[in-house]
């Protein structure tokens, strides 16, 4: 009896270590009851390591090439793709030639960017031309030249202006003469010799001769006559058929097409006067950021001709109309001509500063990749290790994008080079499905 238990006993027990030994085995050589060490999510259980080292279950690592898992599931509405870790084998990074940028802010102002060219001031360019037809006897002025205000350009002969100087004189000696009726008649009036009558007659025909001289002297001062000039001719007695061609105002001759012994007239200017310390710039600015434009906004303008120059100025006028075919605004601005370098008709790019400066968080623009649907960034928290970020952008400046949502300052994220591991996530992404 004794020694059928003892056998049970020893059957039980054999029997216990076969159990014991195949859940072992099966069990990669632990115990069943074992609890599971604390790991996080990149660790391979199976073979008790690193997940994204783990070169028996990523074949990719024992040949030397990228290795790449997801850092959690994503929520609903957000990218799969901006959850992606990418692990690069020793010298991967260096042989692609990756580079990195340290996000930190920056103080910025925002800034409308524009196709401009420059342009004379409207109340500082004149073209000139003779107030009445005839005949080029001299000209003085040459391309180039800086002129003074009343300076003579050309000298014009015209009999029609020798005709209005003669009869101005003449409305003179008429002017005279009917003074004199009228002194004698009032005389006689007094005298009580004369009715009146006459005396009537004198007065209305002395205010006749008084407004034709008025009317004369207006004809003269049409022509480019000053009133001193004009006061003088009974003194010179002048009837001279030379009409000078006079600058309105200081400024550079920028245009002289007046030749010695053609006919001129005033439907053709011969000359062109600008004052050149100051342009007008006009931008062609998109309807869409027309709401942010206001008068007296800084601006700089920059030509293409000209590196490294910056012209300074403000906005002084805003078009009044959309081009149908550009879709673009004129906005003027009046810039200071630094060194005198700027001229008419330069092309270039215009800035107006639209918003003060403040700090912001900025990335440069090869940082930022997109898959179709988000925004991405690749941030390298350690050596060969990049992960993926979905990011919110907000303005886009000269010197990158600005980032709302999804980096802090401080963090590295990869510049040239992002858009091959943007490559090897999509890569990824299809392998997957």
């Amino acid at each position: 009896m004794i020694r059928s238990i003892l056998s049970g006993i020893v059957t039980l027990g054999v029997f216990a270590g076969l159990a014991g030994a195949f859940f072992y085995v099966a069990n990669d050589g632990k115990a069943p009851w074992t609890e599971e060490a604390p790991h996080g999510e990149d660790w391979c259980e199976a073979h008790d390591t690193v997940l994204s080292t783990c070169e028996k279950c990523n074949v990719e690592l024992s040949r030397g090439g990228t290795f790449m898992v997801s850092s959690r599931d994503p929520e609903p509405g957000e990218c799969p793709n901006t959850l992606v870790r990418i692990t690069l084998a020793d010298g991967a990074a260096e042989e692609v030639n990756l580079q990195y940028h340290t996000v930190a802010e920056q103080t910025i102002s925002e800034r409308v960017d524009a196709n401009a060219e420059t342009r004379y001031p409207p109340s500082k360019y004149a073209r000139i031309a003779p107030r009445i037809s005839g005949i080029v006897r001299e000209v003085r002025a040459v391309l180039g030249q800086e002129v003074e205000e009343g300076d003579v350009l050309a000298i014009i002969e015209s009999a029609e202006f020798g005709q209005a100087k003669s009869e101005y004189l003449q409305t003179l000696a008429i002017l005279d003469l009917r003074k004199s009726t009228f002194e004698r008649e009032k005389d006689l009036v007094e005298k009580k010799i004369s009715a009146g009558r006459e005396l009537l007659e004198a007065k209305a025909a002395l205010t006749e001769a008084s407004i034709s001289v008025s009317r004369a002297a207006q004809t003269l001062a049409a022509l480019g006559m000053t009133s001193e000039q004009v006061a003088a001719i009974p003194d010179t007695r002048d009837t001279s058929s030379l009409l000078p061609v006079v600058a309105p105002f200081a400024g550079r001759v920028v245009t002289a097409a007046a030749v010695i012994g053609e006919i001129a007239s005033p439907q053709k200017h011969v000359f062109a006067v600008a004052a050149m310390r100051r342009f007008w710039v006009t931008m062609d600015v998109y309807e869409a950021d027309l709401a942010k434009i206001e008068l007296g906004q800084r601006v700089y303008f920059r030509v293409d001709g000209i590196p490294g120059q910056r012209f300074r100025g403000k906005v002084v006028a805003i078009g009044g109309e959309v081009d149908d075919r550009t879709r673009t605004v004129p906005v003027f601005a009046d810039v200071k001509n630094t060194r005198g370098l700027l001229r008419a008709q330069m092309f270039g790019h215009a800035q107006i500063v639209v918003a003060p400066p403040e700090a912001k968080l900025l990335v440069p623009k090869e940082a930022v990749q997109s898959d179709g649907d988000c925004s991405l960034v690749f941030v390298a928290p350690k050596k060969n290790v990049y992960m993926s970020r979905g990011v919110e952008l907000g303005r886009v400046f000269e010197n990158g994008y600005e980032v709302v949502s999804g980096l802090a300052v401080g963090e590295k994220v990869v510049t040239v080079g992002s858009f091959l591991l943007k490559t090897e996530v999509l890569r990824g992404q299809m392998g997957a499905g």
